[in-house]
């Protein structure tokens, strides 16, 4: 029987969307808010660079996390993109993943982030997949969280100096 595994991570920003999609979408600038990612490289381009098509190389600080390559298989900004990974996890039959900015008005966003994977029926890593979830969960929940600081913070900063 095949199992999906699905990763759902939220927050609500005192932030406008159009701020939010600017950090979530520069893939680059990934590691600024998720601390797990050493680096993130564009080694295809996409529409508009980073959009559509777009494949970028994602390794990772944590040890026998592998370097993985993913695909931008959906771009709606400032409102949505999506992803699968393709090559550098073994066992993965499948990979989606989402991130999601919902405008909630009053420069207020809501950041979604929603990854679904499917392993192999067999492979050697099938036993440490349940750990490896709620690993790569809290990854994505810190990343979140931070960014959630970084941009209530900037808002914060940019309030407490007053009128340019």
């Amino acid at each position: 029987m095949t199992r999906v595994y699905e990763v759902r991570v939220e927050a609500e920003i005192a932030a406008p969307p159009e701020a939010l999609w600017a950090r979530v979408a520069d893939h680059e600038g990934t590691p600024s808010w998720v601390d797990a990612v050493k680096a993130v490289t564009i080694v295809r381009e996409g529409q508009g660079r980073t959009g559509l098509g777009a494949v970028r190389v994602v390794a990772f600080k944590p040890r026998l996390w592998t370097t993985i390559s993913e695909e931008i298989t959906f771009f709606d900004p400032p409102h949505e993109f999506r992803y699968v990974l393709f090559k550098g996890m073994p066992g993965l039959h499948s990979h989606l993943g989402k991130i999601i900015v919902d405008d909630l008005g009053g420069d207020r966003s809501r950041l979604r982030w929603e990854v679904d994977f499917v392993f192999r029926s067999f492979h050697p890593f099938r036993p440490f997949v349940p750990s490896f979830g709620r690993s790569f969960e809290a990854v994505l929940a810190d990343g979140v969280a931070t960014l959630k600081r970084q941009l209530e913070g900037d808002r914060t900063t940019a309030a407490s100096r007053g009128p340019a």
